[in-house]
């Protein structure tokens, strides 16, 4: 270990374990033990206590790795780095994905930067308590298959990671879907996002 990268607080805890080391040196020592098996001892000891402090000392590097190894099997799970910042894997399709809550009930959304709106399904409509029959479809929205139309709703919360999102703007799509998606509007609530290698990195 890189003694030279210890903080303040890592060279406390240091010295602690020197001076536990110590004493325990001190009273194998006064129970007349051999001096081989106390250097073993204190070896053992002192290989474990420097392992634990290595785990202390780069808890972030060992938290970013296995958010890294969730997001390669899930990629649609949100990971959360050390700096706060939401990290989302592609998936192999290309897209980007991501579960987050709506109204406290789980969905699966799609990114779409060509969307400028959120997007929502009649099938997770359904699934998340909106009347349809309620519901007025006077947006027009150009895509690859034709127009399609669109209703306005407002949904109660949009949890995503650990920020949660209150009284925000939707539209369910009266055509078919694959996929829910979260379009510009979703994306300028974030102070920052970026596209970096296979990676949505989203700030706040």
């Amino acid at each position: 270990m890189n003694l030279s990268g210890l903080n303040e607080s890592d060279w406390q805890n240091f010295i602690y374990l020197t001076l536990i080391l110590a004493t325990m040196a001190s009273g194998l020592i006064s129970r007349r033990m051999p001096f081989g098996k106390v250097f073993k001892y204190l070896a053992i000891w002192s290989v474990l206590g420097i392992f634990a402090i290595s785990l202390y000392a780069y808890r972030f590097e060992f938290s970013d790795f296995k958010n890294r190894v969730i997001g390669e099997i899930k990629p649609s799970s949100i990971q959360i780095n050390a700096s706060g910042e939401m990290i989302i894997n592609l998936a192999q399709d290309g897209h980007f994905y991501m579960d987050v809550e709506i109204n406290e009930s789980p969905m699966r959304f799609m990114i779409d930067t060509g969307a400028s709106d959120i997007v929502i399904s009649t099938f997770e409509a359904r699934r998340i308590g909106i009347k349809l029959e309620k519901l007025n479809f006077n947006k027009s929205y150009q895509t690859a298959n034709g127009i399609s139309w669109g209703a306005s709703v407002v949904l109660k919360t949009i949890k995503v990671g650990n920020m949660v999102f209150y009284d925000v703007p939707a539209s369910v799509n009266s055509a078919e879907m694959g996929t829910s998606l979260l379009g510009m509007s979703f994306l300028r609530r974030f102070k920052k996002y970026e596209f970096y290698r296979d990676k949505l990195i989203l700030s706040m």
